[in-house]
């Protein structure tokens, strides 16, 4: 009985002993393992990440590194030369708008009004053209019959002489006031007749006459001239044209007059 308690007392530390033993060995091994799993790790980022060891650079590039370089270059320069393509269309894209609205300017005010060219251009610096842009639009719009400066000036005799009863040179003087060509202007009063500004002359002066009627002969005949004068005829048929319109009722100078 006293062996059986004596060797259980020496039993007890048997125990404590195989446990570190196998503690001391299981991290051992744990260590072991660790290790060979950091090695494994370091071999796979070497191999995968050949950046990070910053290897010397080749002292010539070979074709093979420098051609990725020359692939990426020109897709740069396509996008660029695309970007470039889309602000060319966007810009006559816009100037194409701007031309439209200007003619569209210009035929609402021809509705209104008969323009020379120059009264065009003048409508046209007014809404923001440059004058050097005038002809080139001028050529367009002749092109296509909105403005012709003798046809214009053509009309403009019909309306000054035939309605206003205006003579040769006070239609040159309206028509120089428009910037109408010398050589139009020359030509389109060729087209007027003498005997036809004679009588539009007499139409005149005797719708006038009435109002003359209580004047002396010399004030009528002065004031009549006037009138002849300001419609542009030239003197010498306006002499013709007074003598035939105020006849003298009396023989003294200072008489009153009649009319044909």
């Amino acid at each position: 009985m006293v062996r059986i308690e004596h060797e259980s007392e020496n039993a007890a530390p048997v125990a404590p002993v195989t446990f570190l033993a196998t503690a001391r060995r299981a991290k051992a091994e744990q260590a072991a393992a660790e290790k060979a799993a950091a090695e494994r790790a370091d071999t796979e980022f070497a191999e995968t990440d050949e950046w990070y060891h910053e290897p010397e650079p080749p002292e010539e590039v070979s074709s093979a590194r420098a051609e990725p370089v020359l692939k990426v270059v020109p897709r740069f320069v396509a996008i660029e030369a695309e970007a470039s393509e889309e602000e060319i269309d966007d810009d006559e894209q816009d100037d194409s708008l701007r031309l439209m609205d200007l003619e569209r300017l210009v035929v609402r005010a021809l509705a209104r009004k008969d323009l020379s060219e120059w009264e065009v251009t003048q409508l046209l610096g007014s809404n923001g053209v440059e004058a050097d842009e005038f002809e080139e639009l001028l050529i367009d719009y002749r092109a296509k019959g909105y403005v012709d400066d003798f046809a214009y000036a053509e009309r403009q005799v019909e309306a000054l002489h035939r309605r206003k009863g205006f003579g040769r040179s006070q239609i040159s003087r309206e028509l120089g006031a428009k910037r109408i060509d010398s050589e139009i202007i020359t030509d389109v009063l060729a087209t007027l007749d003498d005997d036809d500004e004679l009588a539009r002359a007499l139409a005149l002066a005797e719708k006038r006459a009435p109002s003359l009627s209580k004047l002396d002969h010399a004030t009528a005949e002065r004031r009549l001239t006037s009138f002849l004068q300001r419609k542009g005829y030239p003197h010498a048929l306006i002499r013709d044209v007074v003598a035939k319109t105020l006849v003298p009722v009396g023989a003294k100078k200072g008489s009153s007059v009649r009319f044909r």
